[in-house]
């Protein structure tokens, strides 16, 4: 900003703050213009793989991403039936860390996400977020937590399992395409079985006095089991990942709201610019 003021005057620099995309017959020829958004770094599937830690996941960085909710109405949020959103890919000319605090963008790619495909997105990252958390050699006690309160809590408007009504409840499952539907039932199998992981780490590594917490937590994931088995008429199960549930008695019964072993896929999480990043 100090830049760009310097060189234009402060008075003729203004900040749009709003991510969405400008027309630039909408601004004042008299001023000029910086947008800014967030970004993140963007590792497709191998990159993930190759890249172990967070130094390597935030250094030697070409792609960078960020996401826009829109609604077809024109509207930014909406209900979880209406609520799109559009994920931007930058490529920028040269690798992050770099010489120069700003490099050009040397194209950018829109991908649109419609409301299931929003959900099935949604979805897929919890799962994942979860998994990594678990599977750490130093599991964060206070991030587990947090996700699994955002995950297993039953709510009527809000969390999972407001997409699992939205697109699942017989009266509206008929809307969307098979495959859609198929992916995120697949999902949320996936879900259940990643919170119950989560609830064997958490019991295993909390002390006495978080055991009222624990017992408060089962509770809900069997409520959230429940509930999530009534709207997709099918009793949830959990895939057979070589978990030694037998080892674990104290925490068998976490499951017991579930059983059998389901099979399936895994579903994947899903020009030029003058921009800078």
């Amino acid at each position: 900003m100090k830049l760009y003021s310097d060189k234009f005057g402060s008075e003729n620099v203004r900040i749009i703050y709003d991510d969405g995309k400008v027309n630039p017959k909408d601004l004042d020829a008299k001023f000029a213009y910086i947008q800014v958004t967030y970004v993140t770094p963007f590792l497709d599937e191998k990159e993930m793989q190759d890249r172990k830690t967070d130094f390597e996941k935030s250094h030697n960085i070409q792609r960078f991403v960020f996401e826009m909710p829109f609604t077809v109405s024109g509207k930014k949020q909406g209900g979880v039936d209406q609520q799109c959103k559009r994920r931007t890919i930058l490529t920028t000319m040269h690798h992050f860390p770099y010489v120069k605090k700003r490099i050009p963008v040397m194209y950018q790619q829109h991908i649109d996400l419609n409301p299931i495909e929003v959900a099935i997105d949604e979805m897929s990252n919890k799962v994942s977020e979860l998994q990594i958390l678990c599977s750490s050699s130093d599991v964060d006690m206070i991030k587990l937590q947090l996700k699994l309160q955002g995950s297993v809590i039953v709510q009527v408007n809000a969390g999972p399992l407001a997409y699992a009504r939205a697109f699942l409840e017989e009266a509206n499952v008929k809307k969307y395409p098979d495959n859609k539907i198929k992916q995120l039932k697949e999902v949320f199998r996936q879900f259940v079985e990643a919170c119950g992981q989560a609830l064997v780490v958490n019991e295993r590594l909390i002390k006495e006095d978080q055991l009222e917490y624990q017992e408060e937590m089962k509770s809900n994931y069997r409520d959230m089991v429940r509930e999530l088995s009534n709207i997709m008429h099918e009793q949830i199960s959990l895939a057979d990942d070589g978990m030694k549930i037998s080892h674990l008695p104290d925490s068998y019964h976490i499951f017991n709201a579930i059983s059998g072993t389901a099979g399936g896929t895994v579903v994947q999480g899903i020009s030029n610019s003058s921009s800078m990043v």
